[in-house]
């Protein structure tokens, strides 16, 4: 359970999110798990509606009576029993932004999900709370099976999320150490853990994205967020968000690529291994549509387009210099 919660640190952090912590937040950051989720959960919160947390004042049945206002089952009240009151000094109430949250003391350990979308294949995954994924080839995707502590994933890849709203429990996407944090939206999520960059475009909805529980930006819908995994800095644009998401439909959109970028996007598509010959150079950026084509029936294309020759040995692929 979080305690001694530092109400006037969290809000000066909040609201000045590029200064360093002190000392003291530090420790009581690092003093237990539950602090760190409760600051988590904060930030999120700020970030995804603007609404500043209030001090919390544990009195259970004031605590209870609020509760009982706010949560509605199918449009009827909940009705709040003396036996409720009285386990309610087990249960710590977080009122932040209109939302209410609970952390209960549960002491079975989760078990673990682990999905692996092999190259060019396509995965659809249902999660636990019946949010939508959609993963490329060639990415894990790792998750807690019921979600009853947390909707945290982990991610080695490429996936678009299609996350189910949910205001008491936030819904996190970790690759590397940058993290996307929501309650409900749509947004596609790309980081290869051997990639310098990584990449977020926000279909619909509001993302915050965090890197070592840092608070870096807020995004809008149409926007693309990219992430230096070794400067950490972040760049927001807006962006062509079709092209973005074309892997998950029938359709592979390249626009303006450079040749490097395009036999990465093509390894996935086709599930093959693409070998570029050492002394082979390519400057010139490419633009296509995938639909029905055979690989076969693609390099021919390229290479008319292209100074390449390639040959085709089952699913490895060698490029060369045209002679």
């Amino acid at each position: 359970m979080a305690t001694n919660v530092p109400w006037k640190k969290i809000q000066y952090y909040l609201q000045n999110n590029e200064e360093s912590f002190d000392e003291e937040f530090k420790l009581w950051l690092s003093s237990n798990n539950e602090n760190r989720k409760l600051w988590e959960e904060l930030q999120v919160t700020y970030s995804v509606f603007g609404e500043m947390p209030e001090e919390y004042n544990p009195n259970k049945k004031q605590g209870w009576t609020q509760v009982e206002k706010r949560i509605e089952v199918r449009g009827k009240r909940i009705r709040v029993n003396q036996f409720m009151l009285r386990i309610a000094a087990s249960i710590l109430l977080v009122i932040a932004g209109g939302a209410v949250s609970w952390f209960v003391t549960n002491q079975a350990e989760p078990t673990y999900t682990e999905i692996y979308s092999p190259y060019g294949h396509k995965t659809q995954v249902t999660l636990p709370d019946n949010s939508i994924v959609w993963l490329n080839g060639d990415t894990h995707l790792k998750y807690e099976s019921s979600f009853a502590h947390s909707r945290s994933l982990q991610l080695n890849g490429e996936a678009l999320f299609e996350v189910k709203k949910n205001t008491n429990k936030v819904f996190t996407v970790q690759s590397g150490d940058l993290k996307v944090a929501v309650y409900g939206t749509t947004f596609n999520f790309k980081h290869y853990n051997k990639e310098q960059k990584a990449e977020v475009a926000l279909l619909e909805g509001s993302v915050g994205l965090f890197s070592d529980d840092q608070f870096l930006t807020q995004m809008s819908p149409g926007e693309v967020a990219e992430y230096n995994v070794e400067t950490r800095k972040t760049e927001l644009s807006q962006g062509n968000i079709a092209q973005i998401i074309s892997w998950s439909t029938d359709e592979l959109i390249i626009e303006n690529e450079t040749f490097n970028n395009v036999i990465t996007y093509l390894e996935r598509w086709y599930g093959v291994d693409i070998r570029v010959e050492d002394d082979l150079e390519i400057n010139q950026r490419l633009s296509f549509k995938v639909k029905t084509e055979s690989l076969q029936e693609l390099f021919s294309i390229i290479n008319h387009i292209t100074p390449i020759n390639y040959k085709i040995d089952g699913k490895t692929v060698i490029i060369s210099k045209k002679m």
